[in-house]
């Protein structure tokens, strides 16, 4: 059973109104198709009475006048109930999506997105079918088959009785499938979640699947899950397979009983003819809910078990959160920041151990390190895309575990090296974090202005639609270096107190890179900036330069102090200089 703190019937409460009215339908539906057999069994006594001719006429057109109401209360029915399930379904899905914008990085590392989006989609369509489909059926057949049976009782007693001897194995037959149904759908689910993770992942790396010429491998691969995901759907199919025939046969059992003892009840005078007739077509409205019952156990099953899987993502507490602090404008930032003995562990290992670093508002802080050092961690931990412990690092003076995340995170532009692009068009990736983005002029000029920038002035204008090109998925159409800078410019264009490039131009050549830093001196100037770059011939201007090593600050000072000391910094100056110098000369042979 789901372990959240909310019931999925808790989504339907909202939308009370039409269920009720819906279910009102639906017993008006289940009235006006009990009133059919009544009229059927006068239609019969008619044809015995003394003016056949003037009565059966009557009756026909009162048969059909119900038929008509019937299908108008059903018509009814099923929109209100169905669209109440539709609405249910449409804030289940945002609840959904909300909450998973409101998860740290961390989340994802434990569900993979082939998962999550078999669970967005597959399992909230299993349960909207429980709230629309499954609720109609309850209400239609919890009404039909009490008023069918009472009715049933009040032409013959012993009749009835007779009738209804095979429904409660009916319903211990159904209580035992339940179980199965739950632990069989259930299978199904989380199974087809990893087959979902497994195809997106082939899909976004077949670029790498290609070069190496593995299709035939990856393709046996997915057979072998797809045989996995068939042979658990054969299970639940065999399940509810067995389930339905076994109902409906004890179903045609009770109408063999009522023909045998019911005809001879006629001969002997019990009951009448119309009535035999009346009670057949009773039991005959009953045939479709003792059918239906099997198949609402298996969709309030497969829904249960589609909640319990939606149950383990509302509950998931954000490891991130935000702080109980106002929020504070972007402009009434300086951006002084102060990092004291920061320490993060992930997985049990320290990334980060006792790092103390201070950044001057209006100052450029260059970091460098071997790879693995630690870098990435500490930039990520100032925007807190890293939970960190409190009293750790200070914003003006604020310690950001106690400021709002939004607050903190306008206030910090972050262009890191891997660049993610959206599928839509240059101009929009750019503007993506500005604040009220659109198409007006203001709007079009900073996102021009931060593309000159990041040195995207020569590459927009050879593409067709300037800005407006279309970048598609991930930004494919693009050259590496090309995406990192449309990243770098959506950080500039958001206008941040504190500038963060994360290695943020690797897949530009050295030149490039320092022409492009260059151009950005007057958007450094006047905010906190931290550089971080594998080429130390980039970051020579930087006013500070910090040195991380296993996780700790062990060097801080400007280039030509750095080098005069002789530590880790000449170091990998000296490393730098060799790799250069061995490209130049490789470039010259070539």
């Amino acid at each position: 059973m789901p372990s959240s703190r909310r019931s999925p019937w808790t989504y339907l409460k909202t939308y009370r109104g039409s269920v009720i009215s819906g279910a009102l339908s639906l017993v008006a539906t289940s009235a006006l198709a009990l009133a059919v057999p009544w009229l059927l069994g006068l239609t019969v006594e008619a044809l015995r009475g003394d003016d056949p001719a003037g009565e059966i006429p009557i009756l026909a057109l009162a048969m059909v006048g119900f038929a008509l109401a019937q299908a108008v209360a059903r018509i009814a029915s099923r929109i209100l109930l169905f669209n109440a399930a539709r609405m249910a379904e449409y804030d289940l899905r945002s609840d959904l999506f909300g909450h998973l914008l409101q998860q740290a990085p961390s989340f994802y590392r434990s569900y993979t997105v082939g998962d999550v989006m078999s669970r967005l989609t597959a399992d909230v369509q299993t349960v909207r079918a429980m709230w629309g489909p499954g609720v109609l059926n309850i209400v239609n057949t919890s009404f039909l088959f009490t008023a069918a049976v009472i009715l049933m009782i009040s032409i013959d007693w012993q009749l009835a009785l007779w009738a209804l001897v095979p429904y409660p194995l009916m319903v211990l037959l159904g209580r035992a499938f339940a179980g199965r149904l739950f632990r069989e759908s259930r299978a199904v689910q989380e199974y087809l979640g990893t087959v979902s993770s497994s195809v997106q992942e082939d899909l976004s790396g077949i670029g790498v699947i290609k070069t190496h010429t593995v299709e035939p491998q990856r393709e046996r691969r997915f057979r072998g899950m797809a045989d996995v995901l068939l042979d658990r759907n054969m299970k639940l199919t065999l399940v509810r397979g067995t389930l339905l025939p076994v109902l409906g046969g004890l179903g045609a059992l009770s109408t063999v009983v009522v023909l045998y003892i019911g005809g001879t009840a006629v001969i002997d005078g019990r009951i009448t003819l119309g009535q035999l007739i009346q009670f057949n077509a009773y039991l005959a409205l009953l045939v479709w809910p003792t059918l239906a019952l099997g198949w609402m156990l298996s969709l309030f099953q497969r829904g249960m078990a589609a909640w319990a899987r939606l149950a383990q993502l509302l509950d998931a507490v954000p490891a991130i959160r935000d702080g109980p602090g106002d929020d504070i404008p972007t402009a009434d930032i300086r951006g002084d920041i102060d990092i004291r003995d920061l320490t993060i562990e992930i997985e049990g290992r320290k990334v980060l151990d006792q790092a103390s670093l201070t950044l001057r508002a209006g100052t450029i802080t260059a970091i460098v390190g071997r790879t693995g050092a630690g870098k990435t961690m500490l930039v990520q931990a100032l925007p807190r895309m890293l939970e960190v412990p409190a009293g750790a690092i200070f914003l003006d003076g604020v310690d950001i575990t106690t400021l709002p995340l939004a607050t903190l995170r306008r206030a910090i532009g972050y262009a890191p090296q891997e660049a993610f692009l959206f599928s839509t068009s240059i101009a929009e990736n750019i503007g993506h974090g500005m604040e009220h983005a659109g198409d007006d002029g203001d709007d079009m000029l900073r996102i021009s202005r931060a593309a000159n920038a990041a040195g995207l002035s020569r590459d927009v204008a050879a593409l067709p639609a300037g800005l407006e090109t279309m970048v598609g998925e991930r930004g494919i159409t693009l050259s590496g270096g090309q995406r990192q800078r449309v990243a770098l410019a959506r950080a500039i264009a958001s206008d941040p107190r504190v500038l963060i490039l994360d290695d943020s131009l690797s897949s530009v050549d050295t030149q490039t890179e320092r022409e492009i830093l260059a151009q950005l001196d007057e958007v450094m100037h006047g905010r906190t900036s931290v550089l971080i770059s594998h080429r130390v011939a980039a970051i020579k201007r930087a006013d500070q330069i910090a040195v991380i090593d296993e996780g700790r600050v062990v060097e801080l000072g400007t280039h030509d102090d750095l080098l005069s000391r002789g530590g880790v910094y000449a170091e990998l100056y000296r490393t730098q200089l060799e790799d250069e110098l061995v490209d130049e000369e490789g470039e010259g042979v070539a």
